[in-house]
């Protein structure tokens, strides 16, 4: 085993990461598994099933003789880059491991593996000539390590490695766990590791790389097919996108529940709940004044009514004459008083609405 490589390993554990190691942030490929895609092998038999379905890549380790790498059949081969993949085990299916694949030959036969399992371990894995050879952890615990970092069988696990100038720095959920400082500058493909007996639907794939390498890439792709290489981008902007929107409403729901709590932090406040009683009582008491003028309102409009009858009732003579300036002015009065009453219904109404509302705040 490198010893070089191991301590390298143990060293990350109490050094902070090492500055050298460049962030790449331009997303060059992204696999969403939002349909299916001849780029994926699909298949059902004795020894696996694997599909994509509901936007993720279902696999369905079979055989428990072995693992199983899974390639792209087609896209780029990258050196220097950041790849991450997000993944989940299937907690019915006991003893499952899955992982990242990466620096990968084209026929499998060379890779890196950062692989994790549902016992909440890790181990970091070489491919050489279709051998496996351990990296982490001894011989003993077959390079397993202990990793609180890694989710809980069925929640969601992001794994990262980031490559540059030999320099590979893995990561597990948002953790830096392992760092080696061995290796010889290679490109590869990125893709999937499937341990024996095992179950896990993969979410994403995505690769990230400088401006520079960027740029070489998408020539890449136009020299060999332009129409796929636009269509690339096109997929890559969109998701950038609803990345991005996608941020906005978790930061939207945490500030939600922040608001939240705090609302109800106040409404359990005795001293805040005592200020609501009495400002239910202060309301309480307006709405029996409305309520007291709206009857005698009401009483008010009666009498009109009824004076307005009797001048009907008598329609010659002088007494026509002699209550016809009063009708005018008695009639003006009954419409300002009927706009007053409506007034004072919505008035009522609207305190009666606003009562309730305290009341049942209260309650609460």
């Amino acid at each position: 085993m490198n010893n070089r490589i191991l301590l390298a390993g143990i060293l990350l554990i109490t050094v902070p990461v090492l500055s050298f190691l460049v962030n790449p942030d331009q997303l060059i490929w992204a696999e969403n598994f939002d349909t299916t895609s001849a780029n994926w092998r699909t298949s059902n038999s004795i020894d696996e099933l694997y599909l994509i379905q509901n936007g993720e890549y279902v696999l369905y380790r079979k055989s428990s003789s072995g693992p199983s790498i899974l390639l792209p059949e087609e896209g780029d081969l990258y050196g220097e880059c950041r790849s991450e993949m997000r993944f989940r085990f299937d907690p019915l299916q006991s003893g499952s491991s899955a992982g990242l694949v990466f620096m990968a030959k084209p026929n499998g036969s060379q890779a890196y593996v950062l692989e994790i399992n549902d016992r909440r371990e890790y181990r970091v894995r070489k491919i050489e000539d279709g051998v496996f050879k351990e990296l982490s952890g001894t011989p003993k615990n077959a390079g397993w390590i202990k990793e609180k970092s890694v989710a809980k069988s069925g929640d969601l696990n992001l794994v990262s490695a980031s490559y540059e100038s030999g320099i590979l720095k893995l990561t597990i959920n948002g953790k830096d766990v392992w760092i080696g400082d061995a290796y010889q500058q290679e490109k590869g493909k990125v893709g999937i590791y499937i341990g024996p007996a095992s179950k896990a639907r993969i979410d994403d794939i995505r690769v990230y790389v400088s401006e520079e390498e960027a740029q070489r890439i998408r020539k890449d792709r136009e020299d060999k097919d332009p129409i796929r290489s636009e269509l690339t981008e096109i997929i890559i902007t969109l998701r950038n996108t609803i990345n991005a929107q996608n941020r906005e409403i978790d930061s939207l729901t945490k500030l939600s529940s922040k608001l939240q709590a705090e609302q109800d932090k106040f409404d359990n406040n005795p001293r805040n709940v005592r200020k609501l009683s009495a400002k239910i009582r202060e309301l309480e008491k307006e709405v029996n004044v409305w309520k007291w003028k709206h009857g005698q309102l009401e009483k008010e409009n009666k009498k009109l009514e009824k004076f307005q009858e009797n001048i009907r009732k008598n329609t010659g003579g002088d007494i026509v004459i002699k209550l016809t300036n009063a009708l005018n002015d008695e009639q003006e009065k009954n419409r300002e008083l009927e706009k007053e009453n409506k007034e004072l219904q919505a008035r009522l109404k609207a305190l009666e609405l606003e009562l309730g509302k305290y009341k049942s705040d209260e309650q609460e």
